[in-house]
């Protein structure tokens, strides 16, 4: 009887304690969807302030060319480099969430360009986040151009 009881229990205390936390995971997926929407529309306004506080000081980005940048290469380029975005859509992003770290997996269409040469086309990315005094900072990206769809 006293087993039982104590089982009932702990159940009720699980299932409290897995409400909780996937409220707070749907309260941090709907902070870190935010954020890539809102880091997307700094890339193509070329918002520097933006990126400086939303990444890290060791934050580092690995462009689809394979070249790895700091934050500050990486701010520098996005901002007053040749690469120009018009337009950045998100198709789809998932983010799978461990304590105070999200990895962030997304599909998009972009329409960029380097001086007379076309960037644009599908591309994935990976951004690595961790919540740092209760905010959600970047600390290292990756995008990779997709292959175009054979026809």
């Amino acid at each position: 009887m006293v087993f039982s009881a104590l089982f009932g229990a702990l159940i009720f205390v699980s299932q409290v304690q897995s409400r909780a936390a996937h409220g707070d995971q749907s309260a941090d997926e709907q902070q870190i969807r935010k954020i890539e929407q809102d880091w997307i529309s700094a890339i193509v306004k070329r918002n520097a302030s933006y990126l400086q506080k939303l990444e890290t000081e060791d934050y580092t980005f690995t462009g689809p060319d394979g070249k790895l940048l700091s934050k500050q290469e990486d701010i520098e380029n996005t901002t007053t480099g040749d690469t120009v975005f018009d337009d950045f859509k998100i198709d789809s992003v998932k983010g799978r969430f461990y304590g105070d770290t999200a990895v962030v997996n997304g599909l998009g269409t972009i329409k960029a360009h380097e001086k007379d040469r076309d960037l644009g086309g599908k591309y994935s990315w990976t951004d690595v986040f961790v919540k740092q005094n209760g905010e959600w900072k970047a600390v290292a990206a990756q995008l990779t151009p997709l292959a175009p769809e054979k026809k």
